[in-house]
């Protein structure tokens, strides 16, 4: 029999698995690469855990902002979540081709306070039009 699919944050490389059938909890030994394990508990219950690894929470958002390139020009995208480590957006297909992996940029954005944010990124991930990038500059995000 199986259980519910739950996502688990991953904390010193284990994480802690309750068994919704008889309540039993344990730790469980998770390795940095794995994204989803199944666990099985000694009652038969088997449950699909998704493993978040992140070391900050990510904050869903949505808005307008802008990637200054370093030829000058503005490219759109549309922001998707933050957190205190980075930002994820999404890019207009037409503008796919002007951003890459490990490129060094600053993306421009108002908070929900109504603040014009400047900050300096490194785009990390690039899968068709979502990017994920780190902030370079140490400051706090401002949402």
């Amino acid at each position: 029999m199986r259980g519910r699919s739950q996502t688990c944050a991953v904390i010193d490389g284990r994480i802690r698995v309750t068994c919704p059938r008889c309540a039993k909890s344990r730790y469980v030994a998770v390795p940095g690469s794995l994204r989803k394990k199944n666990v099985r508990c000694p009652c038969g219950l088997s449950t699909l855990y998704t493993l978040n690894h992140r070391v900050h929470v990510r904050e869903s958002t949505w808005g307008k902002a802008f990637i200054l390139l370093p030829n000058g020009r503005e490219c759109p995208i549309y922001l998707c979540d933050i957190s205190l480590g980075g930002v994820g957006f999404n890019v207009p297909p037409q503008y796919n081709r002007t951003l890459s992996t490990t490129s060094d940029l600053r993306i421009k954005y108002r908070t929900s306070t109504g603040n014009s944010m400047l900050r300096k990124i490194r785009i990390t991930n690039l899968v068709n039009n979502r990017a994920g990038a780190e902030f370079l500059d140490g400051k706090p995000p401002s949402f």
